[in-house]
C-alpha cells in the first residue's frame, strides 16, 4: 500500500493539469464565440510562444523514457511499484498536454 502512494499522488495531479487544460481550452472557446479576442504577443514572445511548447514536450519525452528505462534496469529500486512509474508517466503525459493547451489557447484577462 506504501509503495503506491506516489503513484496515486501523480494521478490527482495529472487528473489536475488535464481538468485545467480543458478548462482552458472551453474558456477560450467561449470567448472566441463571443467575440472576445485575448492581446497581441509582444512581438519578443512570438518566437518563444510558437517552440517552447514543443521543447518542453521533447523534454518531457525525454525525461520519461529515461525513467522507464531506469525503473527497468533496477526494478524500481525496490522502492517504486509499476503503478508509481504509470502514474509518474501520466503526470508527464498531462503536464505535456497543459502545456500545448495553455500556448494553443490564450484567454483574455
Amino acid at each position: 500500500m506504501v509503495r503506491h502512494v506516489l503513484g496515486a499522488v501523480c494521478l490527482v495531479a495529472a487528473a489536475y493539469l488535464l481538468w485545467s487544460a480543458m478548462a482552458r481550452r472551453r474558456l477560450a472557446q467561449q470567448q472566441a464565440a463571443a467575440g472576445i479576442q485575448p492581446p497581441p504577443l509582444h512581438p519578443s514572445l512570438t518566437l518563444m510562444a510558437d517552440l517552447g511548447p514543443s521543447l518542453i514536450i521533447a523534454g518531457l519525452v525525454i525525461a520519461g523514457g529515461q525513467t522507464v528505462v531506469a525503473f527497468l534496469l533496477t526494478d524500481g529500486g525496490g522502492v517504486f511499484s509499476q503503478f508509481d512509474l504509470a502514474g509518474f508517466v501520466a503526470l508527464l503525459v498531462a503536464y505535456g498536454v497543459w502545456v500545448k493547451m495553455k500556448g494553443r489557447y490564450r484567454v483574455a484577462t
